[in-house]
């Protein structure tokens, strides 16, 4: 038992001067010739009624105060439901990612559309946004439960819209301001590249420091080259500093089939993130307590109406 809004019991000191009060009000005698004769009398209902409605009072009040203070029991403890996330996808679309993953058939930016609409497909609730970038950014949706729209643009992406080259910077900031307004309780990014910084604009370390600052979770991937060679062909260390400075997590694909895991491990680490919190339901007895102390109250109210009127003139 607990009481959710104990401040209210500081009333219940009223109780106190409320029943002296009423203790110390007299009912209206009058004169008789002589008490002689009477003393043997049973005390009328009118007199066993004046010694309770102090007690009337002091009653209904307390139960009104405790009504106010909430009191009220853990029941069950449950899981709290899930609430929708916000995600902006920042995805690299320059030139290089028309070259094909290592012993595949596709260009790594048809692997990604692929994987990235079927990481749509399996979110309920969630609001996902799009961003592209080269050398500059490009913002495609934004945030939007309209999964079958976001789709359509995913599928129409193609290099070369921007200015080619990789700007990471620019390529999160524009994500971050997708996101910055956003009243979800959970906002990530998920950025994608197979390149290294080399754009003149906003620096990747700065936008991670403003993602920081606003507690968004950022994903990296890093795509690596279909080489093979020692290079992986982007910045490796930039891309975990990303990740760690907020709070998200780095990974590097491969293959479609890598990437493809990535997105989906993405996908339940932010699942599970929600479902860890919980809530215990409670039974509330304040009403209960509070419509009896009114009950009290009218009858305390009505006896001294009827019983104990004043007389007037």
């Amino acid at each position: 038992m607990e009481f959710a809004q104990p401040y209210f019991l500081l009333l219940a000191l009223l109780a106190v001067p409320v029943a002296l009060l009423a203790a110390t009000r007299r009912v209206a005698a009058h004169p008789v010739p002589s008490l002689a004769g009477i003393s043997g009398v049973p005390p009328t209902f009118r007199l066993r009624a004046a010694r309770w409605l102090p007690a009337l009072r002091v009653v209904a009040i307390l139960l009104l105060v405790a009504g106010l203070a909430r009191p009220r029991a853990g029941r069950a403890e449950a899981l709290l439901p899930a609430e929708g996330i916000d995600i902006a996808l920042s995805l690299d679309i320059s030139s290089s990612m028309d070259t094909n993953f290592l012993g595949g058939g596709q260009s790594r930016l048809d692997v990604t559309k692929e994987v990235v609409r079927d990481f749509i497909r399996s979110r309920t609730n969630d609001r996902i946004g799009l961003v592209v970038f080269q050398e500059d950014a490009l913002p495609m949706a934004p945030l939007t439960l309209d999964y079958l729209a976001l789709d359509r643009v995913v599928a129409e992406i193609g290099s070369g819209i921007l200015p080619d080259g990789t700007g990471i910077g620019v390529g999160l900031s524009a994500a971050l301001t997708m996101l910055r307004e956003s009243p979800a309780r959970s906002r990530i990014v998920i950025l994608l590249t197979d390149g290294e910084h080399n754009a003149q604009s906003i620096h990747p370390n700065d936008a991670a420091a403003l993602a920081e600052s606003l507690r968004i979770r950022v994903y990296t991937i890093g795509v690596e080259s279909a080489t093979g060679s020692r290079g992986r062909g982007f910045d490796e260390e930039l891309l975990k500093s990303i990740a760690g400075r907020t709070g998200g997590k780095y990974f590097v694909a491969r293959s479609g089939g890598e990437l493809a895991d990535v997105y989906a491990e993405i996908g339940q680490l932010e699942t599970s993130h929600l479902d860890q919190e919980r809530y215990e339901r409670f039974v509330e007895y304040g009403p209960w307590l509070a419509l009896a102390g009114a009950a009290f109250l009218l009858a305390e109210l009505a006896l001294r109406g009827a019983y104990f009127r004043r007389p007037t003139g």
